[in-house]
């Protein structure tokens, strides 16, 4: 082999590929495997492997870091989202119940009045 030919390109496209390759259920998880893939391929065409392990491990600290601050925004927009629609819904059930009272209230005008007018001393039943 050539002397002057380095394998540490190959070698951090290689970790970084296989890092990078993988998909998780959240951000903390992509950052760091993104962080991973990404420090192994500095360190990698740095230091070779011993530079692509540092790489890949600070890598993977810092995008879990990142990661994990863009879960916690997630998942407070996704609580606030939740209690704006529960309040929603709280105030069309409110208004569902003053409407029904509107009606029972309209109909026992309407049966005060007709006892009214046919003379009947007996209150309406509500």
């Amino acid at each position: 082999m050539n002397a002057h030919f380095s394998h540490r390109p190959i070698i951090a496209a290689i970790l970084a590929t296989l890092v990078a390759s993988t998909g998780c259920q959240n951000d903390t998880g992509n950052g760091a495997l993104i962080g991973a893939g990404g420090g192994a391929l500095a360190g990698g065409l740095i230091g070779g492997w011993e530079g692509a392990a540092i790489g890949a491990g600070a890598g993977a600290i810092g995008g879990a870091v990142v990661g994990n601050l863009m879960d916690n925004s997630k998942s407070k927009e996704l609580a606030q989202s939740d209690a704006k629609a529960a309040a929603q819904t709280q105030e069309q059930i409110a208004q569902e119940q003053l409407k029904q009272e509107k009606l029972k209230t309209q109909q026992l005008e309407a049966q005060l009045k007709q006892s009214q007018q046919s003379g009947s001393s007996v209150p309406p039943t509500p």
